[in-house]
C-alpha cells in the first residue's frame, strides 16, 4: 500500500466508525499521541483522554479535585483540538473522575 492508499483507507476507516456511532480509532490513536503537546496546561499531568463520543472528547482527571478545576479548561482545548484536526470534530470536552480499577 502506498502512503495516498493509506491515507485514504485511514479517512474510509473513519467514516465508517462514525457511521456505526464509534469513535474513529486513528483519530483517537493520535489525540493520545499528542497529548501533551495539544493539551498543554492545565492538561498534562492531570488529564488522560479516554474516548471522543460523538463530538465530545472524554477525559479522565486524574483526581476527583481536579474535575471542577479543568473543566474551566474545556473551552481552550476544544480550540486547540480543532486547529489540529478540524471544526467539529471535538465541540466539547467532558472531564471525569478518575475510574476506580
Amino acid at each position: 500500500m502506498t502512503g495516498g492508499d493509506l491515507s485514504s483507507f485511514e479517512s474510509s476507516l473513519g467514516e465508517v466508525f462514525r457511521k456505526m456511532g464509534l469513535p474513529d480509532p486513528v483519530l483517537m490513536s493520535e489525540l493520545i499521541d499528542e497529548w501533551e503537546e495539544l493539551a498543554g496546561n492545565p492538561w498534562v499531568g492531570r488529564s488522560r483522554p479516554v474516548v471522543i463520543r460523538g463530538r465530545t472528547l472524554v477525559v479522565e482527571a486524574s483526581s476527583p479535585s481536579m474535575v471542577a478545576f479543568l473543566r474551566y479548561g474545556a473551552t481552550q482545548l476544544v480550540e486547540t483540538l480543532s486547529a489540529r484536526f478540524g471544526a467539529g470534530v471535538v465541540d466539547q470536552v467532558e472531564v471525569t473522575p478518575p475510574s476506580r480499577n
